[in-house]
């Protein structure tokens, strides 16, 4: 699989490596299971707050014991806390090997932090709150994707629940989450053989403090059964208007590559249809984007732009347009300048620590580590035909996939409802 090495220790913990030897650096990314996805109503934001309680104390240090060590070996940790995770990310040069490996295996130390330490960072979350607000649309649109029959809870919680957490909770989902067995610890770039194994013989020391895996996603909510109840519409006093079209993709019937050729040619990059067409043609937004967007095993194709408001409907009718037609043909011609695309960025990803820790990371996160190696995926494109593609388009854009999310001033635009229904049936 590439030069991708992967041990899946007896704890259950997985070190994933991918030496890079022409390197100057090398990158380690800590990523674990947790998050809001896994979160409930009374716990909601603990997965944040201890991501940020991570720099207040680590395995016996304090704050300022943490930023010692990582100034010893000239480097900054990095963090955040995602849908389905946390993820930790720290570079140096190969010679702090030692050191900061030693740094990652106190996460797994679980000291508790002191109720002094959590009193301080729940202010620090508090004021973040403040100025989140309730985030933007996309921010909910996102939340409603993910929504199990536990909710849907946003990454920093609320005030109310934030406070409510108490030391017992906090330290409950500590040992939960800071565990080998819900762990992967990915390496890129300059490290030697020996690197590799004085991590295998650390991290296979490690002990777990559940008997099972602490975490299981589900299957999200109305997944590929959506409809207009599904829809995300929200009433401002603006003169613009935010457009997210998500389509569900279902991995089992679309090919991970397929699903990001579709969203290059959709409106991926410059050249892309809706690009080319909404803002270089006709002007009508300053810019327009597709990605996949993936939390956990579970992944959309989702399109964004924001239009002034008289201009809503018309790029709404001239977005479906165009989708209806990538599902009746699709160019060969399009799908070969894409394929010499992909092969530049693959082979550009092997001069990228960080871009390949995220693409390991993320490949563990959804339980599929093959979806990291870069030699299959370059395979995929060239083995991807114009057929196959079609069929792709006309497996994603369906109506029972789409979840629509529009934030506009309905006394400049009127009702969307019986527009977006028509929208939909052209699909």
């Amino acid at each position: 699989m590439s030069a991708i090495h992967e041990h899946v220790l007896q704890n259950g913990m997985t070190l994933l490596c991918w030496p890079q030897r022409h390197l100057h650096g090398l990158e380690f990314g800590l990523y674990l299971k947790g998050g809001p996805l896994y979160e409930t109503e009374e716990t909601q934001g603990i997965s944040n707050l201890l991501e940020h309680l991570c720099f207040r104390g680590l395995g016996g240090l304090n704050r300022e014991g943490l930023l010692r060590e990582l100034n010893r070996f000239g480097t900054n940790l990095d963090a955040a806390t995602y849908a389905e995770g946390l993820v930790f990310r720290l570079k140096c040069l190969p010679r702090f090997f030692d050191a900061a490996l030693e740094y990652f295996l106190r996460f797994f130390a679980n000291v508790p932090w002191t109720p002094e330490q959590i009193a301080a960072e729940k202010q620090v979350v508090l004021r973040q709150l403040e100025a989140d607000g309730d985030g933007d649309l996309f921010d909910r649109a996102a939340c409603d994707f993910r929504k199990t029959e536990n909710g849907a809870f946003p990454p920093l919680g609320t005030p109310e629940s934030l406070m409510a957490l108490t030391e017992a909770d906090i330290q409950l989902w500590q040992e939960m989450i800071f565990q080998p067995q819900n762990a992967c610890l990915v390496m890129t770039g300059n490290f030697s053989d020996g690197m590799e194994l004085a991590a295998i013989e650390a991290l296979s020391e490690l002990r777990n403090t559940t008997a099972q895996p602490p975490f299981t996603q589900s299957l999200p909510i109305g997944f590929c059964m959506r409809d207009e109840q599904s829809d995300l519409l929200e009433e401002v006093e603006s003169d613009f208007a935010s457009v997210q079209l998500a389509f569900d993709v279902d991995s089992e019937q679309v090919y991970p590559v397929a699903a990001e050729v579709l969203s290059t040619i959709t409106a991926g990059n410059d050249d892309s249809m809706l690009f080319q067409a909404l803002r270089e043609e006709q002007a009508l937004v300053a810019e327009i984007e597709s990605q996949i967007s993936r939390v956990g095993q579970f992944s959309r194709l989702v399109i964004r732009y924001d239009v002034r408001s008289e201009w809503l409907k018309d790029t709404l009718t001239k977005v479906f347009a165009y989708l209806h037609r990538l599902t009746m043909y699709v160019r060969p011609a399009r799908l070969n300048q894409l394929r010499t695309q992909f092969t530049t960025n693959n082979a550009m990803l092997t001069d990228d620590t960080a871009a390949l820790n995220d693409r390991l990371g993320w490949a563990w996160m959804s339980g599929d580590t093959a979806q990291a190696d870069l030699d299959a995926a370059a395979a995929q494109y060239n083995e991807l035909t114009a057929e196959e593609l079609l069929d792709a388009a006309q497996t994603v854009f369906r109506p029972e996939n789409l979840t629509i999310a529009v934030q506009y001033d309905p006394e400049a635009v009127g009702d969307l409802r019986p527009m977006l229904q028509k929208l939909r049936e052209m699909l």
